[in-house]
């Protein structure tokens, strides 16, 4: 809040006119009526009129247009997965303040792209990073299987998993506390595995508490992402009831617009048997919709 001085109000008399009338700051001066301000000023409409202009150019923020803002972000607010043609795909990478959610159907990949995402970013950034395990799945023995094409000794992969650091999350009520403590981390990459585990045990019930901690869980990320975190969450994609082979997010409404960028996952199986998937991005922010790209599973991650 900008007090009045003699900068903005030249005339010392006015001023303490201004003071006696407890309108202290350019706000109060703003908010006052124009023919209010000629009585206590005594000054004509014209020469009011002429302060309350030369305040709001003095003491508005300047200008910013957006686009340029994008054009000169630093090379920081993007972080590489890792995964070229992913990070192909996404601009760039993972963009800084933003949500990412990977939503398929059941083994669909989504937890082996989290594992090789969080290994490669373990290797290439001394960032904070999250790894909240909400289905007591993460499994040690697939890290170290994928770590073998990225390591060439043991100590190398014995130093890699001392920097993993997993939470495991059983209910929905340690989530929502988990997420609290993340707010003293400075621009951590959080990924949590996976989102409906917790919340759809709360389904089926007259009333269902489960949406009220959706929305506080979604105003907890979207705090963290103000504070320049990266979240990247995994969702169910459960079929349409409309007789189609079409997948939406599970969770519902309620969710369906938080994630900033959403990659759909499909399966694909092929003749030579290997496993494959096809992201697909349905919801973004800043990048063209329906960008297709296909992904290799094998014993040493996705690529």
């Amino acid at each position: 809040m900008i007090r009045l001085n003699v900068s903005l109000i030249r005339d010392e008399n006015v001023l303490n006119n201004l003071f006696e009338k407890n309108i202290y700051t350019v706000n109060d001066f703003l908010q006052k009526k124009t023919s209010n301000l000629q009585s206590i000023c005594k000054l004509q409409c014209k020469e009011i009129t002429k302060l309350k202009d030369c305040m709001t150019v003095k003491c508005s923020s300047p200008l910013v247009n957006g686009y340029e803002l994008y054009l000169n972000r630093t090379v920081s607010s993007f972080i590489q997965t890792g995964i070229i043609k992913l990070d192909n795909i996404l601009d760039g990478g993972l963009f800084a303040g933003n949500i990412y959610e990977l939503c398929g159907p059941s083994a669909c990949g989504k937890t082996q792209i989290c594992f090789s995402i969080l290994l490669n970013l373990i290797i290439s950034t001394k960032k904070d990073i999250v790894y909240i395990d909400t289905k007591n799945k993460f499994s040690v023995n697939r890290i170290k299987q994928m770590l073998k094409n990225k390591c060439k000794t043991n100590n190398e992969i014995k130093d890699i998993l001392n920097k993993i650091h997993v939470y495991s999350i059983l209910n929905i009520y340690n989530l929502i506390t988990c997420l609290h403590c993340l707010k003293e981390k400075s621009e951590p990459i959080i990924i949590i595995d996976s989102l409906p585990a917790l919340y759809l045990s709360f389904i089926g019930f007259d009333k269902n508490d489960g949406l009220s901690y959706i929305n506080h869980i979604c105003s907890v990320l979207k705090y963290l992402c103000n504070k320049n975190a990266t979240i990247m969450v995994t969702n169910l994609a459960v079929k349409n009831c409309d007789f189609t082979n079409n997948f939406k997010p599970a969770i519902g409404k309620y969710w369906f617009h938080i994630p900033n960028t959403r990659l759909m996952i499909t399966p694909i199986i092929n003749q030579q048997h290997q496993q494959q998937i096809c992201i697909n991005i349905t919801k973004s922010v800043y990048i063209p919709l329906n960008e297709k790209l296909i992904l290799n599973i094998d014993d040493f991650g996705v690529s």
